[in-house]
């Protein structure tokens, strides 16, 4: 099998003169968390919300886990307080933390959380693939990650998913990214990698020689180094651009 071919250009920091493959991020890029569950989950336990709270809710989470990922802990030790982040956000009873968390760590094992097909990225990713772009996914994830992806509609629109617990490596480290290269016979130069968190998705990119662009839906990364997009579905036109 013919190896990838990984970029020396460790800082890539604009979209390469020709892009070939384009690696997506599923939880927050392709998938959303199951905001309505939640928000039954939340009102049984006293706290009323909306979807559109959560949303933001969780996408402040995403940036303090980012911050405590640069002071050096690894991202699959954060799952719970990433949900206690969520809850305080939005004021949910302290002493209902802990069963909500058990209920939610419950129903990802049986039937996932990130099951929500994004606004638009089903349409997005097959947009892609018509016009001739090799689509992987590169995913911190518990090992269902293509199971869920499949469900939410993607199947057959992926070549290849690389989720981190069967890799045995996990974002930001480059190795997980190289194995997804190396999966599609892809060149780091020639690919970008589209992902929500910069600590682990704009740092692990770069690390693998792949140039990072951001999904930053509620507007959280004004000032970060790196091309960004509001919306999954600006991808197509920000290729061509």
């Amino acid at each position: 099998m013919r190896r990838a071919v990984i970029s020396t250009n460790a800082h890539p920091r604009r979209r390469p003169a020709r892009v070939e493959t384009v690696l997506l991020d599923a939880g927050g890029v392709l998938l959303d968390l199951d905001y309505r569950f939640l928000a039954r989950l939340l009102e049984s336990h006293g706290c009323k919300t909306t979807v559109e709270t959560l949303s933001r809710a969780e996408s402040i989470a995403r940036t303090e886990v980012q911050q405590r990922i640069r002071a050096g802990e690894r991202p699959g030790e954060l799952w719970e307080d990433y949900f206690h982040f969520i809850l305080a956000n939005v004021k949910a009873p302290v002493e209902a933390h802990e069963p909500i968390i058990a209920t939610l760590w419950e129903a990802h094992q049986r039937i996932g959380l990130w099951t929500a097909a994004i606004p638009g990225a089903v349409d997005t990713v097959r947009e892609l693939r018509a016009r001739g772009f090799r689509i992987g996914v590169v995913s911190n994830a518990e090992g269902q990650v293509e199971r869920d992806l499949s469900l939410a509609g993607f199947d057959g629109l992926l070549e290849t998913i690389v989720d981190s617990a069967r890799v045995g490596v996990e974002k930001p480290n480059p190795e997980i990214f190289r194995i997804a290269l190396a999966r599609l016979h892809a060149d780091a130069a020639t690919s970008i990698y589209l992902g929500d968190v910069p600590a682990v998705d704009i740092d692990g990119a770069r690390a693998a020689g792949i140039a990072p662009v951001l999904l930053d839906r509620h507007d959280l990364y004004p000032n970060i180094d790196a091309p960004r997009l509001r919306s999954i579905a600006e991808l197509p036109g920000w290729l061509e651009s």
